[in-house]
C-alpha cells in the first residue's frame, strides 16, 4: 500500500506541476509568434512580387493606370483567353520549370549553380 503524500510534498508537485505548465505556455506561445512570423513574411512576399508585377504592367501599357479593377479584370480575361497569349504562357511556364529542375540536377551533384535574383 502507498504511503499518503504529505502536505508539503503536495505542494512541491502543484508547484512543479505549475513550473512544467507555465514553460509549456511560453513554449506554445513561441511557437504561436513563430508561426505568425512565418505567416506574414509569406504574406510580405506575396505583396511584393504583386506589386512588382503590376508595376511591370503598367509600365507596359500606361494607359491602365485609370482603369477600375472590373475594367482590369476584363482586359486580362480577354488577352489571356487569346491562343496566342495561352501559348506563350505555357511556353514559359515550361522554360521556368525546365530551368529550376537543372538547378536542382546541378545542386544535387554538388556543383554550384549561379544565384538567381527574381526582383
Amino acid at each position: 500500500m502507498t504511503k499518503p503524500k504529505t502536505l508539503d510534498q503536495l505542494r512541491a508537485e502543484k508547484e512543479r506541476a505549475e513550473t512544467q505548465l507555465a514553460q509549456e505556455q511560453h513554449k506554445l506561445e513561441r511557437l504561436e509568434n513563430r508561426k505568425k512570423y512565418l505567416e506574414k513574411g509569406e504574406r510580405t512576399k506575396r505583396t511584393h512580387r504583386l506589386c512588382n508585377l503590376g508595376g511591370t504592367v503598367e509600365s507596359l501599357a500606361p494607359e491602365i493606370k485609370d482603369l477600375t479593377r472590373t475594367e482590369m479584370t476584363e482586359l486580362m480575361e480577354h488577352i489571356f483567353s487569346l491562343s496566342e497569349v495561352q501559348r506563350a504562357v505555357r511556353h514559359m511556364a515550361i522554360t521556368h520549370i525546365s530551368q529550376a529542375n537543372r538547378e536542382r540536377e546541378l545542386k544535387a551533384d554538388g556543383t554550384i549553380s549561379p544565384e538567381r535574383h527574381a526582383d
